[in-house]
């Protein structure tokens, strides 16, 4: 009796241990979202203004940022088919909107691709296959990123130096970090890099005895590198979806860029053209895309009164960057808060209460 109180003990107290995981990431992201309101007073502001405003081009600015999101998902899935991976429309949409918001809400927006690949694995999805997808459709968006900035650089440059020389270096360098990542990201698919930086993880784990015990973590890295390298050596003969990424990413970043115009337009303005305010925009991207804070705040709101400083002339700058970024900031973060506790709590409704996430071998159809 003795030996076999010896081994139930252990176990009752593991049960009582267990930690609901899943309701304390809904409760914190519903207190992050709480806090987000309270802290930027400006939110509470935004409401007044955009009642003032012209009606249509503000809704335009909605229908544009929905299509964002959409090629978002329809890239993500273009890429997953390339390797048999089938997702639905409203699959791809979410684990879009998820990589959004959790960019925005984490410094230097690490965190995105990461939880895209966690909530991928739930769904039985190979981590290393999901995070190589992921990283090429990262790859595909700097592309168009830094190709329309470059662009609108050079186009902008005589106006710039007359008017505004001082975000030039700026601008010069988030062309360089940008520039670099496109070069950097593809290297991990050679096979010595990406083995140097899987033992660089293993040696780091070996150093925390505790992760290895609970999480099996030197196992998963081998896993991971497996899956990954399978991933890289498959996609060799599938390089027409790389470059029909790089194509679809190039009207994805022009509508991101566009919504800044019709809020332009909403405020009464339109003697500037469409294709100088979507430059300016894509310049002010590119040189504030390398700060560390969660969705570059601070650095965007002081970037944006420097470069389009001279297009809201009517003492209406500081309402412009309240509605702009309401729409490309705030108004994602909400979506996207409401996506996860409304995702979290479905999925534990079908699951039950703790329910065990599925190291999957293969790819399967996802459907949602």
């Amino acid at each position: 009796m003795d030996e076999k109180k010896e081994v139930l003990v252990p176990e009752e107290q593991r049960k009582k241990r267990k930690i609901p995981w899943g309701m304390l990431y809904i409760g914190v992201t519903i207190l992050a979202l709480l806090l987000f309101g309270f802290f930027n007073r400006e939110f509470g502001n935004v409401f007044f203004t955009i009642s003032r405003l012209t009606p249509g081009f503000l809704t335009l600015a909605v229908v544009i940022t929905l299509l964002y999101f959409v090629l978002e998902g329809e890239i993500i899935r273009l890429l997953m088919r390339s390797q048999k991976v089938r997702l639905k429309f409203l699959a791809g949409m979410k684990i879009g909107l998820l990589g959004i918001y959790y960019s925005y809400i984490t410094p230097s927006s690490t965190g995105g691709q990461p939880m895209q690949a966690a909530y991928l694995r739930r769904d039985k999805v190979p981590v290393g296959t999901s995070t190589a997808v992921l990283i090429i459709k990262f790859f595909c968006f700097q592309c168009a990123f830094f190709l329309c900035s470059l662009i609108s650089f050079f186009c902008l440059y005589p106006k710039l130096s007359r008017e505004n020389p001082g975000i030039i270096p700026f601008i010069i360098l988030g062309l360089i970090i940008n520039g670099g990542s496109i070069i950097f990201f593809p290297s991990l698919f050679i096979r010595p890099v990406l083995h140097f930086f899987c033992r660089l993880a293993k040696a780091i784990v070996t150093k925390i005895p505790s992760l290895q015990r609970r999480f099996r973590l030197l196992d998963s890295i081998d896993k991971f590198e497996a899956d990954f390298a399978s991933y890289r050596d498959d996609f060799k003969s599938k390089k027409k979806s790389i470059l029909l990424g790089i194509l679809l990413s190039i009207p994805q970043f022009i509508l991101q860029m566009s919504v800044i115009y019709f809020v332009f337009r909403a405020f009464g303005y339109k003697t500037v053209g469409y294709f100088e305010v979507l430059a300016v925009q894509s310049l002010l991207q590119v040189s504030v895309s390398f700060m560390p804070m969660p969705g570059a705040s601070g650095a965007q709101e002081i970037g944006f009164s420097s470069f389009f400083r001279n297009y809201f002339v009517h003492n209406d700058l500081y309402a412009a960057v309240m509605v702009w970024r309401f729409f490309t900031y705030y108004l994602v973060v909400i979506a996207g808060a409401v996506l996860v506790v409304g995702d979290q709590l479905l999925y534990r409704k079908k699951h039950g209460t703790n329910p065990e996430i599925p190291a999957a071998e293969e790819p399967n159809i996802i459907e949602k």
